[in-house]
């Protein structure tokens, strides 16, 4: 054996040892990162979905806004429900009805726990959150408009 070889010996497995925990942390922070994006693409569709419900809500000639805004609340919790994020502790459901530009619109904002999968990436945000705003069927009079 030439003393060439003799010093190369575990070269392989000190560079795998070195390599692998940067390797490792890389690949995880990828999940941490995917997940998050996950929760937060299906929050953003559940508050989406609350605002085009609610915006089809019909109080009649005296609206006040309040069944427009149960429909979006109920229709939310059923949609986190579905999608196996039951809206328990620590669930955020506020859907406004509201004057804007003219206009009658109600606003859904959708925020769940995020809990972390590796707790490799420190700074990640708590929650996952949504908001969507839609103009509602259901407009006031001009004259009752503030």
């Amino acid at each position: 054996m030439t003393r060439r070889h003799r010093l190369r010996r575990g070269v392989g497995a000190l560079e795998f040892a070195l390599t692998t925990p940067v390797l490792l942390f890389v690949v995880l922070g990828v999940v941490e990162l995917g997940l998050l994006m996950h929760e937060q693409h299906v929050v953003r569709g559940v508050a989406r979905d609350a605002a085009r419900l609610a915006s089809g809500v019909m109080e009649g000639p005296e609206p006040t806004g309040a069944l427009i805004e149960d429909a979006a609340i109920a229709h939310a919790r059923f949609a986190l429900a579905e999608v196996g994020q039951p809206c328990t502790s620590g669930c955020r459901l506020v859907a406004r009805w509201q004057e804007r530009d003219g206009f009658m619109m109600i606003r859904v904002e959708v925020g769940v726990p995020h809990t972390p999968f590796t707790g490799f990436l420190p700074g990640l945000p708590d929650t996952a959150d949504g908001a969507f705003t839609l103009v509602t069927q259901q407009q006031r009079p001009i004259e009752d408009l503030p």
